[in-house]
């Protein structure tokens, strides 16, 4: 069904009232427009409601360039799909890094300088499900000649087994908790207090690290060659437990150490003992990388009553638009002023204290550009990429203007299937039919949950907005279902024309 609206340019109102021309006051002002333009300025606005097709997608990994890492074993309460995490990690070597003198060290009698201890800490910024959960993790040194490269596309199907040391290197088992119970509540509780867990490593790792740097200073001039030649990262396995899946802000490397310092500027010697700490930070120089695993998410994909959302490496919802009947027709040469459309939520089915959450963000992008939006690290444009956020008022993912987008892959799909403007509309469809069977997926677009980062920018005046630096593929675990788009339009795209009457 269409409404069809009619509107007239304002300007003959505007010259009406300069020329000093006189419309009779009654209170019935419809005939105002259509009694001062011609009947060709007329617009005509109409609508329409088109039905879209959702489905599930099974995705095996997404690009993992993320600056936060996961790890940790959960089972989603609703479908009982069970998911790991697992993390590699470099560290950073800051500029200009420097030692204590080699003679001010502490040396063994074999002249070795000697580390007081040595330790990785995995600093928690969050978790899903129980703090409780006892787990056990596996720590292992990567290996030198096989280094996480910068330039290498990285994916959560990764397998840390390609880039561990096959001569062993440091192998660190531990169980732990996300609340640390050797600790007092006090400290726990305590504003100033990190979650974290703390990995001990051999002192004689630490010694190593000391030496190295003296025997050869140049593998320490920067992050590169420090990977390369001494401490090319570790992994951080699940090894066992099930329960909790914590986010890592940051890991670090931990190195302590004691040398001789003078006790004043008019010392000759030095005579004071006093006690030494580097740390090296996994940042955003150098890489991290989650590993993800998933289990039953196959039959969730195949579910014919609802499409999901699942991630950090699960499920997509397909969306397929009738962009072939919303620019067909009588429409065909019509302006789209606006086209929207919703995908509700469904309910979780019970109560769980521990039920996974909605991502909060969700990208529309087209099937064919989704690898490369991430790849190339781009941003949502609002003509072939969309990003939205969860509404809890309407218990849905609203794309309010996706008008560009359809008017670009309409474009786009005339000029590459040879449509020219003197083409019949049985013409255009034969051009259609044959350009089609070679891009079947030119209206299909994926939901993609997503991690958007934003920053605050203060304008002169004192006023404050968000600005959109980063997407990246949410590597946290959420999960949702959504109703599934079908021929009997349980979702629907809303569309307004516009063209002039003839």
């Amino acid at each position: 069904m269409k409404t069809i609206f009619r509107f007239r340019t304002w300007m003959g109102i505007a010259l009406l009232a300069i020329s000093g021309f006189c419309v009779s006051c009654d209170d019935d002002t419809a005939s105002i427009g259509s009694s001062l333009m011609p009947g060709g300025d007329a617009m005509l606005v109409s609508e329409g409601a088109y039905n879209v097709l959702t489905r599930s997608v099974r995705v095996d990994s997404v690009y993992a360039n993320t600056n936060a890492c996961y790890l940790g074993r959960i089972v989603d309460p609703e479908t009982n799909s069970v998911t790991t995490c697992d993390f590699l990690a470099q560290f950073n070597l800051l500029d200009n890094f420097s030692l204590p003198k080699y003679d001010a060290m502490m040396h063994d009698a074999s002249g070795q300088v000697v580390a007081d201890s040595c330790q990785l800490r995995v600093f928690v910024s969050s978790y899903q499900g129980d703090s409780l959960a006892p787990m056990k993790m596996l720590v292992q040194e990567l290996d030198t000649s096989r280094v996480m490269e910068e330039n290498v596309k990285y994916y959560s199907n990764i397998n840390p087994q390609d880039y561990v040391n096959p001569n062993g290197g440091i192998r660190k088992t531990l169980m732990y908790t996300v609340r640390d119970l050797s600790l007092a509540d006090s400290i726990l509780n305590s504003s100033s207090y990190y979650t974290n867990i703390k990995v001990k490593l051999p002192d004689s790792y630490g010694s190593y690290l000391l030496n190295t740097y003296y025997e050869h200073p140049e593998y320490y001039t920067n992050s590169y060659e420090f990977l390369h030649h001494v401490c090319p990262g570790f992994y951080f396995k699940t090894e066992g437990g099930v329960g909790v899946l914590v986010e890592v802000d940051v890991s670090t490397l931990d190195l302590f150490f004691r040398y001789k310092t003078k006790k004043s500027s008019e010392s000759t010697e030095n005579d004071t003992i006093v006690d030494g700490f580097v740390r090296l930070g996994a940042t955003e120089e150098v890489l991290q990388n989650t590993s993800v695993s998933s289990t039953g998410l196959n039959d969730l994909a195949s579910d014919a009553n609802c499409t999901y959302l699942k991630t950090p490496s699960g499920i997509l919802t397909e969306v397929t638009l009738p962009i072939d009947e919303i620019v067909g027709g009588e429409h065909y040469n019509d302006t789209i002023n606006n086209a929207s459309f919703s995908l509700a939520r469904m309910n979780n089915l019970g109560d769980n204290e521990f039920s996974l959450s909605a991502p909060t963000n969700v990208l529309l992008v087209r099937k064919k550009d989704y690898y490369g939006f991430f790849e190339n690290e781009e941003l949502p444009d609002s003509k072939t990429s969309f990003i939205t956020s969860f509404s809890s008022s309407t218990n849905a993912y609203t794309f309010s203007n996706i008008s560009r987008l359809i008017t670009i892959c309409k474009n786009q799909r005339d000029q590459d299937a040879g449509v020219t403007p003197s083409d019949t509309e049985a013409e255009r469809e034969a051009k259609y039919a044959s350009w089609e069977q070679e891009n079947p997926d030119w209206n299909k677009f994926y939901i993609v949950p997503v991690k958007a980062e934003y920053s605050t920018v203060t304008t002169g005046v004192g006023t404050s907005s968000q600005k959109l630096l980063r997407v990246r593929n949410e590597m946290g675990l959420y999960s949702t279902r959504l109703i599934r788009g079908d021929e009997d339009g349980k979702i629907q795209i809303s569309v307004i024309y516009s063209k002039f009457a003839k």
